[in-house]
C-alpha cells in the first residue's frame, strides 16, 4: 500500500482482502497520505466497503437518473432539466467517484465568464444537490461539492411600479406578440402571485362563485394559500373561463396539455415599448405587497397573502410605512403658512359633527 501521482493528482494504492483499489485524493501528497491512514484505520476496524469502480455511473448518466427520480418531481422542472443538461455537458464522462473540489471550481470559474452570478449559483446548487444524492444512494460516500463557495450577488433594490407606469405597461402587453401577457401582468400586480404559480394556474384552483383562488404545493411549511380576488382580478377570470380549453388558465397555445413557457422575451419587450425604467417580473409581486402596506394593511396580512413563512420575509415591506410618515412630515415643509386660528372658532372636528347633524336633520 502507498501513494502515487498521474496526471497531476494524488492516488493512494491498498488491498481490501484480496482486492488492489486505487482512489483518488487530490493535488498534494500529504493529502494522500492522510487519506490513506484514514483507510488504514477503516480497514483494520471492519468499516471500509468498497464499491467496484466500474459500478460507480458517469456523470451523464447519473444525470439522467437525477432527471428521472428527483427533478421530474419537482416545481420548475422544466428549468432545473435545462441547467442539469448544461452540467451533464460539462462533466460528461467523468465518474462521480473522480470527481474532486477542484473540478467544480474550474466549473464556477468558466461559467462566471459566460452568466451571471445569480445564474452561476443555481447551477452551483444543482451540483451540490445532485452529490448530495449521490451520497444517499451510495455512490459516494462523500459529497465532493459540499464546500463550494457560491459567487456574490450584488444586491438589486426592489422596484415599485407606479400607477401611471403601470398604465403604460398595460397598455404595452396589449401590443406586443406574447398570449396572455396582459392578463398574466394584471394578476400578478393584484395578487401577489408569484410566476410559476401563475403559470402553472389550474381552473380546479379558481373558485369564481367564493371569489378566491387556492394556491397549493406552495414552497412554504402551509403547502396551502387563499388568495381573494378584488372585482379587476374577478373580471379577468371570468372572460377567461367563457374561453376555457384546457384544465390550465394559461395554455401552452403549442403543445396540448402543457401550461405556456415563459414570457421573459416577451415581458423585456412590453417593457421597452412602454418607455418605462426596467422591471423584473418578480417586481410586481414587491408592488402588489408595497401598496398593500400604504393602504393600511397589516404586515401579518400580507404575509399569508404573499405565502411568507417568516414574517421577517415580510417586514422588509415595512419601508412602505415609513415613506407613508415621511410624506405626511414633508407636508409642514410646503411652504404654506398655516392660517391663523380664531380663539372662538369651534375645532374642524366639532364643526364637522355640526355640519353632520344638521343635515341628518334636514332629512
Amino acid at each position: 500500500m502507498g501513494v502515487f501521482k498521474r496526471n497531476g493528482a494524488w492516488y493512494i494504492d491498498q488491498y481490501c482482502g484480496s482486492r488492489r483499489v486505487r482512489e483518488k485524493v487530490g493535488p498534494t501528497k500529504s493529502e494522500a497520505e492522510h487519506a490513506l491512514a484514514i483507510r488504514r484505520a477503516e480497514i483494520i476496524q471492519n468499516r471500509f466497503h468498497l464499491m467496484p469502480k466500474k459500478s460507480i455511473p458517469t456523470f451523464e448518466e447519473f444525470a439522467k437518473r437525477y432527471l428521472k427520480l428527483v427533478t421530474e418531481h419537482k416545481r420548475g422542472s422544466r428549468n432545473e432539466r435545462y441547467r442539469v443538461q448544461k452540467l451533464a455537458e460539462y462533466f460528461g464522462r467523468i465518474r462521480l467517484c473522480d470527481l474532486t473540489l477542484l473540478d467544480a471550481e474550474r466549473f464556477k470559474a468558466k461559467r462566471a465568464k459566460e452568466a451571471q452570478p445569480a445564474t452561476v449559483n443555481r447551477e452551483l446548487d444543482n451540483l451540490k444537490h445532485m452529490m448530495t444524492k449521490a451520497r444517499e444512494w451510495r455512490f459516494l460516500r462523500d459529497n465532493p461539492f459540499a464546500d463550494v463557495k457560491l459567487l456574490p450577488v450584488p444586491n438589486r433594490p426592489e422596484r415599485i411600479l407606479t400607477e401611471a407606469e403601470e398604465k403604460k405597461l398595460l397598455a404595452a402587453c396589449s401590443r406586443v406578440r406574447a398570449p396572455h401577457l396582459r392578463p398574466v401582468v394584471l394578476l400578478a400586480l393584484n395578487t401577489g402571485m408569484s410566476k410559476g404559480e401563475i403559470l402553472g394556474l389550474g381552473w380546479s384552483q379558481v373558485d369564481l362563485l367564493n371569489r378566491t383562488i387556492r394556491i397549493d404545493n406552495s414552497k412554504t411549511k402551509y403547502r396551502e394559500r387563499r388568495i381573494p380576488m378584488n372585482e379587476t382580478v374577478w373580471n379577468l377570470l371570468a372572460a377567461l373561463e367563457q374561453e376555457r380549453k384546457a384544465a390550465l388558465v394559461f395554455p401552452s397555445p403549442r403543445n396540448a396539455g402543457h401550461g405556456m413557457r415563459d414570457h421573459k422575451t416577451g415581458f423585456w419587450k412590453a417593457i421597452k415599448a412602454a418607455g418605462i425604467d426596467h422591471i423584473r417580473f418578480h417586481d410586481l409581486r414587491h408592488t402588489f405587497a408595497t401598496r398593500l402596506v400604504r393602504a393600511g394593511v397589516d404586515l401579518v396580512t400580507v404575509q399569508h397573502l404573499l405565502g411568507h413563512s417568516k414574517i421577517t420575509m415580510t417586514a422588509r415591506y415595512a419601508h412602505a410605512l415609513f415613506d407613508a410618515k415621511m410624506d405626511a412630515v414633508r407636508r409642514l415643509e410646503s411652504g404654506e403658512k398655516a392660517q391663523e386660528v380664531d380663539p372662538n372658532r369651534p375645532p374642524a372636528r366639532l364643526e364637522e359633527q355640526r355640519s353632520a347633524s344638521e343635515v341628518r336633520a334636514c332629512q
